[in-house]
């Protein structure tokens, strides 16, 4: 525990970005735990490498390069409240039940700003540290999972974690106890001890053991680490996003800190008045947002160009209303574009910042081969049965998350023969069995029995053939679609949807809308594949929320007169002469962004003969047809075929309601040749005889309506 003694020196840090970084002894104490170094098992833009090779940098050079530019931002922040002593700022406090209206100067908050500086660098290097394996695109693209890295619930549990596990190094480094490393490895996968009991006499050992001038110094550093993980715990709200302010009772270095003693008290937290230090770390300027654009695009070989010199300008207004979370006064960081003069070259800068996100977003982010990638995982993890990740999972790397899943569908598919009904197991329940087959780890079972509930919600105590059925073929897909991502065999691009508007029905609004929900999605593939008579996991959906407006654009700016503040987007309300320029510029940017939109719909390589066929069939589910671009650059590629004779020149002969039964004859009859020769002639009369007969057969006996429908079973249009 160096950090503790009192001639304890910074350490340097060498990084690509911004050279010599200086890091405390407590920040590196933070920085070499389990809970902080696995994030360099995450990379920070998930499958963007599989069309930017060097892509690659991790989430932890990112949180690194933030502690640096949130420093930058401090300095530059507090040299501004220097000068504006006598300001005044309003903010809300609660009392009792309602709420009251008090003031501080800017003298008043410099020091403030600087008495929590530490605590301001710890939230940039915390921020990410609840992010799971490929989390942006699990929890916000394809939404297969609700839990969110920023939400509180799942933030306290891996701050616990954090400081259970430096609890753990300290009274083991300080030898009160023999390092046990299935205890470490126990903390380092989020497991504690009920009720914290554990953990909290870990923390009146080390109190015992420590001189009152150590204690001292390190309950000072646990107090902004407390500090640290309240206002994360805030980000959401500060976004608008929370319906309550959370405050949870749950902090295990709350706990930890009490028991050390009461030398140094917590400090204080107003949220109104303390927002302006979220905002630092992760709004819409902010040290986040900053670090990771110019991050991105220089790993991705793009070429944008910002300069952080508006920074110099950065300032703190009061606001209400529409610009405060709660609608009430609240302080906030903004950007002042007049001083002296008006700094067109702040706008300009600011607007390149959003041109260049876009970019990001356009080139790398939204790229076709990305979204194809996340549509494949994400549709593995619903075949699983997979709907909310348990702990173990949460802090798995992008790599062993995906052999995890590939390890967990094997198991599925083992252990299915022996949930069979037979005269050796007639009594036992088909849990029981799962949990036989792993008795050491029981991690595994429990996972797998809610996968397998979630396959077959109304399985009892023993599974149908039907049923079990269900569960392999489920599981052989996850493992097809898992091989087919870790060798980069993507499937191909097959419709797109960009923009579309029907008259008083559908758009490509309620279309993302709608099928942006993993369930829709997941019941539109399956759909797709029983119509084309394709095997499971032959075709995926990539279809992100649609959003209509860039963050930055939400950025607060201001002129000479503090009490006036407005968006980015509306910046000429500060003062109209000469900003109506960028003002346009920038609501021009938001449109573009708008246009980022597309639902891509991919299908399995293997089954190229079906493109046609398949284009169709999401013309006709959908209600839209495909992008003309993307159709025409398809149809030079394909050759003519008895599927394209069918989607062609035959389509009109073919009722919607029999086209899955004519493709089913067609596969069927196709069986052991891939072609009918060379003559369009003889492929022509081969289907000209099937839909014959298949319209024959469906006025002498009606067909199932599971084989007529071109509807989707199981598609929710609401939340």
């Amino acid at each position: 525990m160096q950090f503790l003694r009192s001639n304890s020196k910074p350490k340097i840090i060498r990084t690509r970005l911004y050279g010599d970084q200086d890091f405390s002894r407590f920040e590196l104490e933070i920085l070499h735990t389990p809970s902080l170094q696995r994030l360099y098992e995450l990379k920070q833009l998930g499958f963007t490498d599989r069309v930017f090779p060097d892509a690659i940098h991790a989430r932890f050079n990112h949180v690194v390069g933030v502690v640096e530019v949130v420093q930058k931002m401090s300095c530059r922040l507090l040299a501004w409240l220097d000068g504006h002593h006598d300001c005044t700022f309003d903010y809300a406090v609660p009392a009792g039940r309602a709420t009251a209206v008090e003031s501080v100067s800017g003298k008043e908050l410099a020091t403030l700003l600087r008495d929590r500086l530490a605590a301001l660098r710890l939230m940039a290097l915390l921020h990410d540290t609840a992010h799971g394996a490929f989390g942006h695109t699990l929890e916000d693209e394809v939404q297969v999972f609700a839990e969110k890295h920023d939400d509180p619930p799942r933030q306290v549990r891996f701050f616990n974690a954090l400081v259970a596990q430096l609890l753990y190094f300290w009274v083991t480094e300080r030898r009160l106890h023999d390092l046990a490393p299935e205890v470490l490895e126990e903390l380092s996968n989020l497991g504690l001890s009920e009720n914290l009991l554990r953990e909290v006499r870990w923390a009146e050992e080390l109190a015992a053991d420590l001189t009152t001038e150590e204690r001292k110094v390190l309950l000072g550093h646990l107090r902004d680490l407390e500090l640290a993980f309240r206002l994360l715990l805030r980000i959401e709200f500060a976004h608008g996003h929370g319906q309550t302010e959370p405050d949870p009772e749950t902090l295990l270095v709350t706990r930890v800190a009490d028991k050390l003693g009461g030398e140094v008290l917590p400090q204080d937290l107003v949220f109104h008045r303390d927002l302006f230090l979220i905002d630092m770390v992760g709004n819409t300027i902010c040290a986040d947002l900053l670090d990771y654009a110019r991050r991105d695009a220089d790993n991705a070989g793009l070429r944008v160009q910002f300069d952080d010199r508006f920074l110099r300008y950065l300032c703190v207004v009061s606001v209400d209303g529409e610009k405060s979370p709660t609608g009430k006064p609240a302080i906030r960081t903004a950007i002042q574009i007049f001083t002296d003069k008006m700094r067109h070259d702040v706008l300009s800068e600011i607007s390149g910042i959003l041109k260049a996100r876009y970019l990001i977003n356009e080139r790398a982010l939204f790229h076709p081969i990305k979204c194809a990638a996340g549509a494949m995982l994400g549709t593995a993890v619903q075949f699983l049965g997979l709907q909310s990740l348990p702990p173990w999972m949460q802090v798995l790397g992008d790599t062993e998350f995906i052999s995890t899943l590939a390890q967990l569908a094997t198991g599925i598919e083992s252990v299915a023969p022996a949930l069979a009904p037979s005269s050796t197991n007639r009594d036992r329940a088909w849990q029981d069995i799962v949990r036989a087959t792993w008795p050491a780890d029981s991690p595994t079972s429990t996972e797998v029995t809610r996968m397998i509930q979630a396959m077959v919600p109304a399985a009892g105590k023993s599974l149908s053939t039907e049923q079990l059925d269900e569960i392999v073929s489920r599981a052989r897909a996850a493992r097809s679609l898992l091989g087919r991502l870790r060798s980069r065999r993507l499937p191909k691009l097959v419709y797109r949807l960009r923009k579309a508007h029907h008259t008083g029905g559908e758009s490509d609004k309620t279309i993302a809308e709608k099928f942006s929900k993993a369930k829709n999605r997941f019941a539109l593939e399956r759909e797709i594949e029983s119509i084309c008579n394709l095997p499971l996991g032959s075709i995926v959906v990539h279809c992100p929320v649609r959003k209509t407006s860039m963050k930055v654009a939400q950025a607060l700016v201001v002129g000479s007169n503090l009490a006036k503040s407005a968006h980015l987007r509306d910046v000429s309300s500060i003062s109209p002469e000469g900003l109506e320029p960028y003002e346009e510029e920038i609501r021009a940017v938001e449109k573009m962004y708008e246009s980022i939109w597309q639902l891509h719909a991919f299908m399995d390589p293997s089954f190229a003969h079906k493109r046609s066929l398949v284009e169709l069939a999401f013309e006709r589910a959908i209600g839209f047809p495909d992008d003309r671009l993307l159709s025409d650059e398809l149809s030079h590629e394909e050759q003519d075929g008895v599927f394209g004779l069918l989607t062609g020149d035959l389509r009109d002969h073919v009722a919607p309601v029999h086209l899955t039964r004519v493709v089913a004859r067609v596969d069927a009859e196709l069986v052991g040749r891939k072609r009918l020769g060379n003559d369009q002639g003889n492929a022509r009369e081969f289907l000209l005889r099937i839909i014959d007969d298949v319209s024959r057969e469906a006025r002498s006996s009606a067909i199932p309506a599971s084989d007529a429908q071109l509807g989707l079973p199981g598609v929710e249009t609401g939340r």
